[in-house]
């Protein structure tokens, strides 16, 4: 009896405490939201994501039941130990559908990561290195057992955790409610696919069939709440903020989460994905060597005999098959897709423990873990952060700041401005030219031309010739929208001539620069002469039916850049017009883009008063009246007088404040009728996207009109309201009334 006690201490696995299950299993289904696109949400709107999202939060408290009357019924016991009771061929059935399926999802996650560095990352990296590495500290994790793990997930999920708070709070301001359509107008079909897929990965369930085993203390149930209500509140909200920021130009990225992450910015940070990429090399790493664990646990349970040596084959076969994974298409569609995964889900995490609830009841002791190990292992992952396949110095890239686009006699010609990046040299530019029959193979000549590979994540400006704007933006711009490594905040412009004088334009006897170039833009901007668009908006104003794309010009005149107007585009990105400086600023009235600017107006008595405005608000409401839309466009801001152009000496008493205000007032309803006009009645050129507004608001109107949008738009009735509030009036200007 004494050595059945010792060999039953010897091998008895070590255990972890609830705060550190739970801390497990959020940095593994970290995963599941990091590769989230719109293949596994189920359809081509990202959005619709956020309905699975609220249906699979309760469907998985759902099925949590059997397990839980499962674990009250056996307490201290996993399914296996539980199923000792029952006949050998379910003994080992179970034991080998549960080893199965561990394998089978961490190489569905550790390709989706494989799929990500191939696809997306700069530079390549080497995926049979990256394989290696991963699986082997996966391994190594494992075999020290499920506290070395658990140590290492607190780690993990503080690093997940942290990485997806602050996406979330330098997204937050970008937020446009606008991008947000109305839900389910496939009758809920990508709902309920995505709602499936989500489940079909909810591979927590089976995990938490073995580790609550494993699990000292009390706390299961309120940590599962905590857990379903933390994974479902950050996939909820990074959707949110995501969709906000960059609308339907996420439904066309491969994955979106780490786009996003690529636009969020604030101050020095200009980029996130550094920290996307760690996150999901560390929550990657704790779901392998969570699931080869487990499955050593599942081969143990029915040959006791191999001990830990399962670890090492299942690490074997999960890179094996992530790695053909990634090579055959036929595998892709399989892994990611509902016909593998959901049935296995919905038999590991439901039918199995209800087909256990009446076995005997059965009890191991926990050991001891190794609490140095996580350290290790942490320190094992430093060769791999850079996950590159050769070493790259940065001298040998070439830092890609501004890319003009001109089309010429049918092929492309590329000018492309990089920052040199050689030691002790001042901060200047070079600038390159390239022709092609597209713009990636014209890009391409670069390479033969400087012998460097080039970097587009730095770029800043894209400026599109007059020429190449109208023959359409359409194909120049696919290479910008598809390359992941281009950033999503890269500011568009139209050259009012050629793309290529832009980018050679001198100022003080250097070229300017990209960064100049921007300046000069942010400048224009804070002074609402320009529009500021990036690729992002771009994207999004020609992803809603009916929609039209606008663009600031930007020209050269004697080697000096100006910024000024606006161009219009259609659907298809084919020049349309152009808009002055007056009917530019009503643009971004309506559109809700004005921050600040100066108007001057003429009073009574001869005063001319010139005003800074500030604090634009613009609410804009739509209706129908007889199947006619309506709109009611209400514009307020403030305004601080700035001069009273009426002689020196001069007093004003207090009926001109009213008339100060009435004056601006006209101004601002001018310019934006002048925008009206020239754009939906002049060109059918919905660049307000009032087309999103009256699909939210008339859905069913729009399924049967939405198609006919640019006429029905030159015919809808516009109702234009504006407030100025005047809050500082300059008391050596206007001393009050004598």
């Amino acid at each position: 009896m004494a050595l059945q006690h010792m060999e039953k201490e010897k091998y008895t696995p070590n255990t972890i405490g609830a705060g550190q299950l739970f801390l497990l299993l959020f940095a593994s289904r970290a995963v599941v939201l990091l590769m989230t696109n719109t293949i596994l949400s189920g359809g081509e709107r990202l959005q619709e994501y956020l309905i699975s999202c609220a249906a699979a939060f309760l469907l998985l408290f759902a099925a949590v039941v059997p397990l839980w009357l499962l674990q009250r019924r056996h307490p201290g016991e996993d399914v296996l130990e539980i199923a000792r009771g029952t006949p050998l061929w379910f003994r080992v059935g179970i034991s080998l559908l549960y080893g199965a399926y561990f394998l089978l999802f961490s190489s569905c996650c550790l390709s989706a990561l494989l799929l990500f560095m191939a696809n997306v990352a700069e530079p390549n990296a080497s995926l049979p290195l990256m394989t290696a590495v991963l699986a082997l500290a996966a391994v190594y994790a494992g075999w020290r057992g499920i506290e070395t793990i658990a140590r290492t997930a607190a780690i993990a999920a503080a690093v997940v955790a942290g990485g997806l708070v602050l996406i979330l709070l330098l997204l937050a301001p970008k937020v446009e409610w606008g991008y947000f359509l109305p839900f389910a107008e496939d009758g809920g079909r990508q709902a309920a696919v995505g709602t499936m897929q989500l489940f079909a990965r909810s591979d927590g369930l089976a995990a938490l069939a073995f580790l609550a085993a494993r699990t000292n203390g009390r706390g299961l149930k309120r940590g599962f709440l905590c857990w379903n209500s933390a994974v479902f509140f950050f996939t909820a909200a990074i959707l949110v903020v995501s969709i906000g920021a960059m609308g339907s130009y996420l439904d066309f990225q491969l994955f979106p989460v780490h786009t996003a992450a690529t636009y969020a910015e604030a101050g020095i940070i200009k980029s996130m994905d550094a920290v996307f990429v760690g996150m999901w090399i560390f929550s990657v790493l704790v779901k392998l060597s969570c699931d080869l664990y487990l499955f050593s646990c599942c081969v143990q349970s029915v040959d006791s005999r191999v001990k830990k040596w399962p670890v090492l084959a299942g690490g074997v076969v999960v890179a094996g098959v992530s790695m053909a994974v990634c090579a055959f298409r036929q595998l892709q569609d399989l892994f990611f897709g509902l016909s593998l995964f959901l049935p296995l889900t919905l038999v590991c995490t439901a039918a199995v423990p209800l087909a256990l609830l009446l076995r005997e009841r059965f009890q191991r002791k926990p050991g001891r873990g190794k609490k140095a190990a996580a350290l290790l292992l942490c320190c094992a992952l430093l060769p791999f952060v850079s996950g590159c396949q050769t070493q790259v110095q940065l001298n040998d890239r070439l830092l890609v700041e501004g890319i003009g686009v001109d089309y010429q006699e049918g092929e492309y010609l590329v000018t492309l401005q990089s920052a040199k990046t050689a030691d002790g040299e001042d901060r200047q530019v070079s600038v390159y030219q390239m022709r092609g029959p597209s713009v990636l193979e014209a890009l391409s000549v670069v390479t033969e031309q400087t012998g460097k590979r080039p970097i587009y994540g730095h770029n800043l400006i894209l400026v599109f010739g007059r020429s190449c704007a109208e023959d359409g933006l359409g194909e120049a711009l696919d290479f910008f929208t598809r390359n992941a490594e281009v950033r999503a905040n890269a500011r568009l412009l139209v050259a009012e001539g050629r793309a290529e004088d832009v980018l050679t334009a001198e100022r003080e006897g250097q070229v300017l620069s990209a960064r100049g170039l921007e300046e000069i833009l942010d400048s224009s901007w804070f002074n609402t002469h320009v529009a500021s668009v990036t690729l992002a908006d771009f994207a999004n104003q020609s992803s809603c039916v009916g929609g039209s794309p606008y663009l600031p010009v930007v020209s050269v005149s004697e080697k000096e850049i100006a910024v000024g107007g606006t161009a219009v585009f259609t659907r298809e990105g084919v020049l349309l017009d152009t808009l002055d400086d007056f009917e530019t600023r009503g643009l971004l009235m309506i559109a809700g883009k004005m921050t600040k600017g100066f108007e001057t107006v003429e009073l009574p008595g001869g005063v001319r008063l010139t005003a800074d405005l500030r604090n634009f608000r613009t609410e804009t409401q739509a209706s129908l009246a007889e199947e006619v839309p309506r709109f009611l466009i209400k514009i307020s801001c403030e305004a601080d007088v700035g001069s009273l152009d009426g002689g020196l000496g001069r007093t004003y008493g207090e009926e001109y404040y009213e008339s100060m205000e009435s004056a601006l007032e006209e101004r601002i309803k001018k310019e934006a009728q002048s925008a009206l006009d020239k754009c939906l009645k002049e060109n059918r050129a919905d660049v307000f996207q009032f087309c999103r507004l009256l699909h939210r608001k008339e859905p069913d109107y729009w399924k049967a009109n939405g198609s006919r949008w640019p006429e029905l738009a030159a015919q809808a009735e516009f109702q234009l309201q504006a407030e100025v509030k005047t809050v500082r009036v300059g008391q050596e200007d206007t001393p009050g009334p004598q």
